[in-house]
């Protein structure tokens, strides 16, 4: 028979373990939100939202005494490419940065000898990992099409234009690859009509990938994003790390 003050050290360990890694994905989180970067003419300046996708895409007022008309599409991209490097670096940094001290706070009014624990596993807790293992379950059922699916999409090329066709983006994948722009409005339009316009396309692109790939926005793979697409959430509904406040990021 197991030793019931083994076990709770056993479980105060997977709890301090899964703390330590909330903190470090938070941490994670931290250093990549907002990446931005510029082109190396310094003619653009892209920036990604949270998730990684593009979120603006900024031209500067002085950008056709540095590049030709031609040459504005491929610095777009130039600064896409660099944004989302320079997010993946940060994000790493910010993992592997986080200090390895993984000892929890004490619970207020705990015992010593459980002080590493958070509140024990309440009924949530437990409603919450079953109603995710059959999510999962269903998730699994289906994963060899959702695969198909996630490689075609991957793999896929689209384009889309803006408003009167005036700026025609390219994805490969989720990656922008190519900006094309109308040359007789491009000579008209200023510096912030322009960035607008490309921003502009690009969500819409995205719009169209999401919509075009129905297996994913379906049961249960919409479900399985919302309980488990956030790392540090999961944990702490899971009971194995501590809640967020209400309100906090």
């Amino acid at each position: 028979m197991s030793d019931p003050l083994d076990e709770i050290a056993e479980l105060e360990h997977l709890r301090r373990e899964a703390q330590a890694l909330s903190r470090r994905l938070a941490a994670g989180d931290r250093e990549a939100v907002e990446a931005s970067a510029r082109d190396p003419h310094e003619v653009v300046r892209v920036a990604l939202a949270a998730e990684g996708r593009i979120d603006a895409v900024e031209v500067f007022p002085d950008w056709d005494r540095r590049v030709g008309a031609d040459d504005l599409g491929p610095a777009i991209v130039a600064a896409a490419d660099e944004a989302a490097r320079r997010r993946a670096q940060a994000w790493v940094h910010g993992v592997t940065q986080q200090p390895t001290d993984d000892a929890a706070d004490p619970v207020p009014g705990a015992s010593p000898s459980v002080a590493g624990l958070t509140d024990p596993v309440d009924d949530s807790a437990v409603n919450y990992a079953r109603s995710l293992f059959y999510v999962l379950r269903d998730s699994f059922a289906g994963l060899d099409e959702l695969e198909r699916e996630a490689r075609a999409a991957a793999l896929a090329t689209s384009s889309v234009g803006g408003p009167d066709d005036r700026v025609r983006v390219t994805l490969a994948g989720d990656r922008l690859s190519g900006v094309t722009f109308d040359d007789e409005w491009l000579g008209s339009a200023d510096a912030e009509q322009v960035g607008a316009a490309v921003t502009q396309a690009v969500h819409e692109a995205y719009a169209q990938r999401a919509d075009a790939t129905p297996l994913r926005g379906s049961w249960p793979y919409r479900e399985l994003d919302r309980m488990a697409g956030d790392p540090a959430q999961l944990l702490a509904s899971l009971g194995l790390a501590p809640r967020r406040p209400p309100g906090s990021a």
